[in-house]
């Protein structure tokens, strides 16, 4: 429940940013960007998407994620045209793993599933405003578990891992740039890895 209100909050805010960012691409559509342009300075984004909790097994009771949705909030600085660093923080919904105990009754553990992260970025353009983007880092990974009566088993704890992401975005205009990422982040605790695919937007000042 927790992870549904924060992506209706998310998706809420996402609303006016993207009606301001329309707005703001409008008034510059004469404004062209320049391929050689500086994109240094700090920056914020949200993205808005889609996440993969797992591992699964054959028999589908493995860790799965209901509904698999993602919302993260981010910040950081462009050092350079190609090299900057970022920290955001990303919901990566609820996740449940269903159990037979001994006596054949029905467990269920469940939790909610998040992460922060730190990493390097770089940024490669292709003209016309698209880039590929990429980021390596560390993911802090967190799990807040409701565990059943089954104490040998739990979805809950932390975990560090290394964090890989690929991406692409277009830029709209000198501030507003539309993202598309692809963000593993390894294992969130002992027993959830994670993974998710954010459409977002980005503000650079």
């Amino acid at each position: 429940m927790k992870s549904t209100t924060l992506v209706r909050s998310v998706a809420r805010l996402l609303w006016p940013v993207a009606i301001t960012a329309g707005l703001v691409s409008i008034s510059h559509a004469a404004e062209s960007v320049p391929e050689s342009s500086d994109a240094r300075g700090p920056y914020v984004g949200i993205g808005l998407g889609v996440s993969k909790l797992g591992p699964r097994n054959n028999a589908h009771e493995g860790v799965h994620g209901a509904p698999p949705v993602a919302a993260k909030l981010y910040g950081g600085y462009q050092l350079t045209d190609t090299w900057g660093v970022e920290a955001g923080l990303v919901q990566l919904g609820r996740v449940h793993k269903d159990l037979t105990a001994s006596d054949g009754s029905g467990l269920r553990h469940s939790g909610d599933a998040r992460s922060t992260y730190i990493a390097g970025t770089g940024r490669m353009a292709l003209g016309s405003g698209f880039s590929l983007t990429g980021k390596l880092g560390m993911s802090f990974g967190q799990v807040q578990g409701k565990d059943s009566a089954d104490s040998q088993y739990t979805l809950g704890g932390h975990k560090a891992s290394p964090l890989l992401g690929i991406g692409a975005e277009y830029k709209v205009n000198r501030n507003v740039a539309l993202t598309l990422n692809l963000d593993g982040y390894g294992k969130v605790s002992e027993n959830v890895k994670a993974s998710a695919a954010t459409l977002g937007m980005r503000y650079s000042f």
